[in-house]
């Protein structure tokens, strides 16, 4: 995190256009984008998608030379690029060799990414983009906000403004009056044109074809109407067969825009000519004389060779994973600083403009892994987030602040657990009669100005369970319980509840002594160093006693325990044993209490309303959607679902430290959706959700109560029992 990156998120936040363009348009298209996808099969197209584009990448060189000798029989003229400068001089020579003076262009981020536009413009050469959008955007002299929408965070009475400007008409903010003009303006810019540029959606080897999908005709008339056309086209984009880019094209448009099919999909192969005239080949009128494809490397090649980040290149450019980012849909995509947006744009950033620019971008990841359930070419870009932390950690090592947070606190448990008990000394001038903190001094102001926070106990759970440490005798099931920091110092009472409700239904729980952080926040942070040890350290604690199972209450920690350390471990065939060992055991606290009571015997209705909230890392890092609603409705209560239950609180591991701003715009969406219920209880099976959303309602002096489901059945069952 730099200075110059809060300073660009402070004003994303701040600017009050931005945020109603968003407000009123990712929920939209959000929408539009599901019922796009409804009545296929989604999971089987995008492992289609994935093994084509596996296959494309694998197979890279031959099929550059396939394509290369397949558009040059057809007539084109193919060269290859180093980097952008070397794609930007071929394009301008072209030009000047050819007296260019007026270009059209369709859209096309590749462009955007070499700043062709710009470098020819340098030149003298007037070069008109035809996108609605990204008309738009050159307008305003900025960059594309959205892959796919380059003008998604302008309001329409922006778009009036610049269109005024532009045209010399006074134009009402309404879509068809500016839709309108738009198409006066650039009409004649096609007819003028000497060159047109555009870039490529997939490029097929066999038979040198280029294929453009777009939804409007600009992209028609920019490759036809000139008498020279250039794609420009990145070596990712190719693949082997027209079927090999159908089925990229099936999922292609709901992905994007949520559009059943392209509106437009042009298929390029050479320069218009015709045969005819027997003997002869003329050129024609209804096309280019001219077809020239620039094979763009600029980092490619080397992002092919590299095992962690090759996934990246497997990305068809629909953008379905900004649509559902929390972040993107808090701050658009100026914001990331360079070209490409979101997670996936942090891992392209890394190498097409250098590793050092990456860290930025990389750093706004809340690791909600929404992008991952929504990519159609399955692209795993949280996990590539965190190799690319590793990375830069690598090759610049942690600040002075992580070491002393991760390798001389955190990696040690006994010196985690002496600052904890200090800080719940050290708080109480802060902390009142509801055992919250509500306002910290400087510099620690930042952390309660958008949350308030629970005051950490001076009785953690560990000493609260040492009558626990180890199971009762017996036949029923051994389970230890894997609290987590959250769990264990600020909210020793959930622990303690999971406890009763275990034994309620029959099974031996305990509390392991030894058992440390599981090690998530350095492992987000890129230090694999401090993870590995405390994954030994948990491992050797949670397996001492051979338990049966080993229940969670915090999601993030149950996907260390269970996918990340054998993860960790890979390098040591013993360990890694002991994890996998391990990882069979790991249960989510309502997963077990599903696995140990699968029928529930004489509940009756608690005739009580809750709303729920899906964790990220229960939802997708986990899987379990269905087992929290089936346990709260098997035990009576009523469950009312909230709009974009499993969108993001807004915690995201450092994000709530280094951008609370940003932290809490996410969770205000959240909280609205939560009041928007009517019901007084939230349930969140996620002990650093619960902290955020409690936090956020405090905030809000709202009386609304967030619990975990383990502390509802508690209640329940205590009072049950004193009725009895």
């Amino acid at each position: 995190m730099s200075r110059e990156m809060t300073k660009r998120v402070h004003k994303a936040l701040s600017d009050k256009n931005l945020q109603t363009a968003l407000h009123g348009l990712i929920p939209l298209v959000k929408a539009i984008s599901q019922m796009a996808l409804e009545g296929i099969d989604f999971d089987a197209l995008s492992k289609e998608i994935h093994h084509v584009k596996e296959k494309s990448i694998a197979n890279l060189p031959q099929l550059v030379e396939q394509f290369k000798a397949e558009a040059t029989k057809a007539g084109a003229v193919v060269y290859e690029a180093k980097d952008a400068e070397d794609a930007n001089n071929y394009v301008l020579k072209l030009a000047q060799e050819r007296n260019v003076k007026h270009i059209v262009k369709s859209k096309s981020m590749l462009t955007e990414e070499t700043e062709l536009r710009e470098y020819l413009g340098d030149a003298g050469i007037e070069v008109k983009e035809t996108d609605i959008g990204e008309w738009i955007v050159q307008l305003a002299g900025e960059r594309p906000a959205h892959i796919v929408g380059p003008a998604i965070h302008k309001t329409i009475e922006q778009v009036a403004e610049l269109f005024s400007e532009a045209t010399g008409e006074k134009l009402e903010p309404e879509p068809q009056v500016l839709l309108d003009a738009a198409r006066r303006a650039l009409r004649q810019s096609y007819i003028n044109a000497d060159m047109g540029i555009s870039g490529a959606n997939i490029a097929i080897a066999e038979t040198g074809t280029l294929i453009i999908v777009t939804n409007e005709a600009n992209g028609c008339m920019a490759t036809t109407l000139p008498p020279i056309y250039v794609a420009m086209v990145g070596y990712e984009k190719l693949v082997s067969s027209l079927e090999d880019a159908t089925t990229i094209l099936r999922l292609l448009s709901r992905s994007t825009m949520g559009m059943k099919m392209p509106v437009y999909a042009s298929y390029i192969t050479g320069p218009s000519n015709t045969t005819a005239i027997p003997g002869a080949s003329l050129l024609s009128g209804q096309g280019p004389g001219e077809a020239h494809i620039v094979l763009v490397d600029n980092g490619r090649k080397e992002m092919r060779e590299s095992p962690e980040f090759q996934e990246a290149l497997y990305c068809i450019k629909c953008g379905a994973c900004l649509n559902v980012c929390p972040v993107f849909g808090s701050l658009a995509g100026q914001t990331y600083g360079y070209i490409y947006q979101g997670g996936i744009g942090a891992i392209l950033t890394a190498f097409l403009h250098g590793m050092d620019k990456a860290k930025d971008p990389a750093s706004l990841c809340m690791g909600c892994m929404a992008c991952k359930e929504v990519c159609p070419a399955r692209i795993d870009i949280p996990r590539m987030i965190t190799q690319l932390k590793v990375k830069l950690v690598t090759e610049e090592g942690l600040s002075w602040k992580s070491k002393i947070a991760y390798r001389s606190v955190l990696k040690y448990p006994k010196r985690l657990d002496r600052a904890m008990r200090a800080g719940s000394y050290l708080q109480q001038p802060f902390t009142d009669k509801d055992s919250m903190i509500r306002q910290l001094p400087y510099p620690l102001n930042s952390l309660t100005r958008t949350i308030s926070l629970p005051a950490l106990s001076h009785h953690p759970l560990g000493d609260r369970l040492k009558d626990s440490s180890s199971p009762k005798p017996g036949t029923h099931p051994k389970v230890a319980f894997y609290a987590g920091c959250v769990a264990n110092y600020a909210y020793p009472e959930i622990g303690e509840d999971v406890i009763d409700v275990l034994r309620e239904y029959d099974a031996a729980p305990y509390y392991p002594p030894g058992q440390a952080c599981c090690g998530a926040p350095a492992l987000f942070a890129g230090d694999t160093k401090t993870a590995l040890s405390l994954a030994k350290t948990n491992i050797a604690a949670l397996e001492e006693m051979n338990p049966d199972y080993v229940v969670t209450v915090c999601p993030g920690c149950a996907v260390m325990l269970q996918q990340e350390y054998p993860r960790l471990t890979a390098a040591d065939p013993e360990w890694n044993q002991r994890a996998k060992a391990l990882s069979s055991k790991i249960r989510d606290f309502s997963q077990l209490i599903l696995e140990l009571s699968p029928s529930a015997v004489g509940k009756t209705s608690r005739n009580k309303k809750v709303t729920y909230h899906d964790p990220c890392y229960l939802r997708r890092g986990l899987g379990i959607y269905n087992e929290p609603r089936r346990l709260l409705e098997r035990e009576g209560f009523e469950l009312v679902e909230m709009a974009d239950s499993d969108a993001c609180c807004g915690f995201g591991g450092e994000i709530v430290l280094d951008y609370p701003e940003l932290s809490n715009s996410v969770l205000q969406r959240k909280l609205d959706n939560i009041e928007a219920t009517g019901v007084d209880t939230v349930i969140a099976n996620c002990t650093p959700g619960i902290l955020q959303l409690r936090g956020g309602l405090d905030k809000r002096n709202s009386d609304i109560k967030v619990m975990h489901s383990a502390e509802l059945l508690s209640i329940y069952s205590k009072s049950r029992s004193i009725t009895t």
